[in-house]
């Protein structure tokens, strides 16, 4: 509900009207949380089948309570405009053994504070606050040749543009309105490349795209209608590699840890072709599958080759970016052939793990991992089931803000280096989770995680997160027009 705190402002001015609606679910206060060696059958009859995963493993619900609809008169036209507002939003994750029994519970409350939370064994975010050093903030405004670039589009109800971190986390590629690219070096925060690309219409898809290698030393900008750019990093600036010419590309990333390969999705085919542009695969065949709260299910099935690709069909928004495989069915890239509005407003949530056994999902409520090679063979019809589980599944703690809606969450991931940290954001909020090594990881005990980051102003949003190798969070958010570059030392 992007005008909440107007909303709150216009009560005052002209009064609303509020009509109440039923409670999804309990205040948590009033229901007995379950507790280890509890069976399904147990769960499901207190609290019902839940609607945002339903996998014999794992069980999450999401209930608000004390709800009303409630209708104001916008300004200036005085149009009556409306939304759903809760006193109280919960979310419960139940975790099961292979016999069906609870083995852990998670638990968040957005309205309680922290000895409320801790009273009923819930997530306590602030209580995470700690083994990390904030490092200076920068804002993008401040560098001179930026004053006058804006990184906001107003079309179509408004998108922030892109902005990529590069692995390392030392640069930021963003993408301006006029389709400027400017590449920004953080530790020294000064402009080191920019290019103007050719200005396309914004419905089209035509807005430039970016992409770091694995090494974050080469850089890969496409954009329908023009060539493709490989740079090289240089000590300190940008020098191009490469002009791949005639080659009609609308997403095109670097093939895993691959730093010489790179993998890309026109309209027909999905491609691999190396930094100097010669032609290592192709295939014409795509797979499907879908996730929902039941789990991932096969709907479409493609043949093996060199390179598999499956369009992941999301249960929570369209319409849908792709996975893209090699044989052995380690993770190579992740490809967004939506076009520029979608990408922008809708949730860019998956991220392969460094050595691609992984698929990460954050949907804003809760972080998933899935097995990248199960994928594969169910989309190559190895597999002896059509449909899998989550490997792994933990809820994404609430704030505040979470009480009237999740909309506006970008949801954001990024592994650390070597893939035993995943981070995850909110709308307004940033987590760092330990994943301890193991396959698969143990379901039994939660991740441990920190909440880095919260900032809970209206349009306020986390963009992008990267884990360097160096132990530090960084953290690209808008404010308005205003971006920053935010960054922690984990300690």
């Amino acid at each position: 509900m992007r005008h909440l705190f107007l909303y709150s402002a216009l009560f005052l001015l002209y009064g609303c009207i509020y009509i109440p609606l039923p409670d999804s679910g309990p205040e948590l206060k009033k229901v007995t949380i379950p507790t280890s060696g509890e069976n399904d059958a147990e769960v499901r009859q207190r609290f019902g089948i839940p609607e945002l995963l339903d996998t014999p493993r794992f069980r999450l619900y999401e209930w608000t309570a004390g709800r009303r609809f409630v209708i104001v008169p916008s300004i200036p036209t005085g149009v009556p405009v409306g939304g759903v507002f809760a006193k109280d939003r919960t979310r419960l994750l139940i975790a099961f053994d292979e016999q069906g029994e609870v083995v852990r519970t998670e638990c968040s409350v957005a309205s309680l504070n922290s000895q409320q939370l801790q009273a009923l064994g819930c997530l306590d975010p602030t209580k995470q606050e700690h083994g990390v050093r904030p490092l200076p903030e920068r804002n993008l405004n401040d560098l001179h040749e930026l004053k006058e670039a804006s990184f906001y589009d107003g079309t179509g109800g408004g998108a922030h543009l892109s902005m990529v971190l590069s692995p390392d986390g030392q640069l930021l590629a963003a993408v301006d309105t006029d389709l400027h690219v400017w590449m920004i070096d953080l530790e020294k925060f000064r402009v080191i490349y920019d290019v103007q690309t050719a200005k396309p219409g914004w419905v089209t898809g035509g807005m430039a795209r970016v992409a770091f290698s694995p090494d974050s030393q080469q850089l890969v900008i496409s954009q329908p209608g023009n060539p493709i750019l490989v740079l090289h990093r240089a000590t300190d600036r940008f020098v191009e590699e490469t002009r791949i010419e005639k080659l009609e590309i609308n997403d095109i990333q670097f093939a895993g840890q691959d730093n010489t390969s790179l993998i890309g999705l026109n309209a027909d085919q999905t491609i691999q072709i190396s930094t100097q542009g010669s032609l290592v695969a192709k295939s014409d065949k795509e797979g499907k599958v879908f996730f929902d709260a039941e789990g991932l299910e096969l709907k479409q099935l493609t043949t093996q080759g060199p390179l598999i690709s499956a369009i992941l069909d999301l249960a929570w928004h369209k319409p849908s970016q792709r996975a893209v495989f090699n044989a052995s069915g380690k993770g190579l890239a992740i490809l967004d052939p939506r076009n520029d509005f979608a990408r922008q407003l809708g949730i860019a949530n998956f991220h392969f793990s460094p050595k691609g056994e992984w698929l990460a999902t954050n949907n804003c409520q809760y972080l998933a991992l899935w097995n990248s090679r199960q994928i594969s063979e169910i989309v190559v019809g190895t597999a002896s089931d059509s449909s899998i589980s989550p490997e792994l599944a933990t809820l994404i703690p609430l704030t505040s803000r979470d009480n009237n809606t999740i909309d506006e969450c970008l949801g954001p991931l990024a592994f650390s280096p070597t893939g035993e940290q995943i981070a995850a954001a909110t709308r307004d909020a940033v987590y760092v989770w330990h994943i301890r090594p193991g396959n698969p990881p143990n379901v039994t005990e939660p991740l441990s995680f920190k909440m880095i980051h919260r900032d809970p102003r209206p349009y306020y949003k986390v963009l992008a997160v990267a884990l360097t190798p160096d132990q530090r969070l960084v953290v690209v958010t808008a404010y308005n027009s205003e971006i920053s570059v935010l960054s922690w030392q984990l300690l």
